[in-house]
């Protein structure tokens, strides 16, 4: 990392006013927008109104992300990182290029830093100046400092607010923050007035539109804010189950979903491979995190090979992973459930990892042959919160690994769905200890020396200031491969408790209020896609 350590302006209006610093770095942000970024990046005009974002944490460098908009073809920003929020105390800056090739996105690389420190940001344009952001890199490799994650998936924006986002931002020791896929939804579900709106987002223009609006929301704007990110995509980021529908997204659309999550994340791409997410990132000696991409290279059965949900390079590079993983807690996070979900039976979800029983055998075998322990998989996409113990294959009644399946952030549950209760899916499927449909949020994990602990964070969703509760507690002893929770094993869901009492008049204008609130965020939604040719 180059440095500068020279006075810079102290507060946001000298910032602005300020003339361009000597930059100790310049960008072109992607392949996508090279040619037309060929001269040397300059600060330029354009307004910050998407917030500003960090990710890929590593012990000496963090990516840090914001987006110009701007009427110009071409223009950059100064981007200013400090040791304090004030921004005084100054260890890098760089100029980074940027275009509407690109979508206006700003992303550089920062190297140099020291571990598991505290850093500070803000990007400069000829016009405005961003929010500032903060960031953390990650433990040394030697280090065995306890480490704090969350995650969460399945953010729907007309279905409700974000209000778990809201309460993951106020965490001041996170670590790292994991989004498992589904953070846009293409097409737009409206609960409550059984309306959907005709079509969706299916090209590059759309796809950015859409990303914008959830940018909007402001938990969401504060969460990239104030915590490093790594991202995987489900299959909303392109369309519902994408890889097994008649006809299939084409190339081109799907190339328009995986674009746009590059240019709106703090990701670099890889030259050889620009679409890749998958990958481990470590954190000390504490855990690996290992995320996966479940959507990019599924195969369908043919030629007498079986159905992959992961592709041979990707369940390779996984296993090789876990082989030589020396941290303490080796995390994986799996878009998709991958413990069994039946019913008389029958696989619920055969898009999982019940539909690729092959590959899953694949991996769990791996795990059990191999004496790996303490593998914890963090899992998305079911709109459910479960604690799973995952079994041999070889040997039903052992656990060799753990699953905790985050509930959706706003996503609609599938109690009503399912048609039975918690109760009867546990007794179908006895590895599952824990069971909700109902609420919504995100996960939280504590990984120290002798335990894991996984906390289940809730809040309504119907508005925006609801406050959030734990839901339940698990704790996972090192070395166990199994976990209990905290004041008992009780697993009775919302849709299994008493009924509510009737709403007060206070109450009923409350919940008029709430519902006008929602209304107003759903046709924000619809007009988005109308305006992008969502009625085709």
């Amino acid at each position: 990392m180059a440095s500068n350590r020279r006075p810079l302006p102290t507060t946001r209006r000298e910032l602005l006013i300020a003339g361009t610093l000597a930059a100790s770095a310049a960008y072109v942000p992607t392949a996508w927008g090279a040619r037309l970024l060929d001269a040397p990046a300059r600060v330029g005009a354009g307004r910050f109104r998407d917030g500003v974002a960090s990710g890929e944490p590593t012990a000496d460098g963090i990516t840090l992300w914001s987006r110009l908009t701007t009427d110009h073809a071409r223009s950059g920003a100064q981007l200013i990182v400090a040791e304090d929020e004030g921004l005084t105390r100054t260890v890098a800056t760089a100029v980074v290029g940027t275009s509407q090739t690109v979508d206006g996105s700003l992303k550089t690389r920062i190297t140099g830093l020291k571990p598991h420190t505290t850093y500070y940001y803000a990007w400069r344009s000829r016009e405005d100046v961003s929010p500032t952001g903060r960031t953390r890199t990650a433990p040394p490799a030697d280090s065995d400092i306890p480490v704090r994650l969350a995650y969460s998936s399945c953010q729907n924006y007309p279905t409700g607010f974000f209000t778990g986002h809201a309460d993951a931002a106020k965490l001041d020791d996170l670590d790292l923050y994991v989004q498992l896929g589904d953070y846009q939804y293409e097409r737009a579900s409206m609960p409550g007035n059984g309306r959907t709106v005709a079509g969706g987002s299916v090209d590059l223009a759309s796809y950015r539109a859409l990303m914008k609006l959830y940018r909007a929301d402001k938990d969401l704007r504060e969460l990239h804010r104030v915590h490093p990110w790594i991202h995987t995509w489900d299959d909303h980021e392109v369309a519902n189950d994408y890889t097994d529908n008649a006809p299939a997204p084409s190339a081109l659309q799907k190339a328009a979903g995986y674009r746009v999550s590059f240019e709106w994340m703090p990701r670099m791409t890889m030259p050889s491979e620009r679409y890749r997410v998958y990958g481990n990132r470590g954190l000390g000696r504490m855990c690996d995190v290992f995320l996966l991409d479940l959507r990019q290279y599924r195969t369908g059965e043919g030629d007498g090979q079986p159905r992959r949900i992961a592709g041979r390079a990707q369940l390779d590079a996984l296993k090789a992973h876990l082989t030589a993983s020396r941290a303490r807690w080796k995390i994986v996070g799996t878009p998709v459930q991958l413990s069994p979900l039946e019913i008389a039976g029958q696989p619920l979800n055969p898009d999982a990892w019940d539909g690729f029983v092959d590959e899953r055998k694949e991996l769990l075998d791996h795990i059990a042959a191999g004496g790996i322990s303490n593998v914890v998989f963090l899992t998305g996409d079911i709109h459910v919160f479960m604690a799973n113990q995952v079994l041999a294959q070889a040997d039903a009644g052992r656990s060799i690994a753990t699953e905790f399946v985050g509930g959706s952030v706003t996503s609609s549950g599938i109690d009503s769905v399912l048609g039975v209760t918690p109760t009867t899916v546990r007794l179908a499927n006895p590895w599952i200890k824990h069971f909700n449909g109902m609420d919504h949020g995100y996960g939280r994990v504590d990984l120290g020396a002798d335990a894991a602990k996984v906390t289940y964070r809730v809040a309504a969703i119907d508005r925006p200031d609801a406050a959030a509760r734990t839901l339940a507690t698990f704790t996972q002893p090192l070395g166990a491969n199994d976990f209990t929770q905290d004041g008992g094993a009780a697993i009775r869901a919302a849709s299994e408790g008493d009924l509510p009492a009737p709403l007060t008049p206070r109450q009923l204008r409350s919940e008029a209020a709430r519902t006008t609130a929602l209304k107003v965020r759903r046709q924000r939604l619809e007009r988005v896609l109308r305006a992008h040719g969502a009625d085709r």
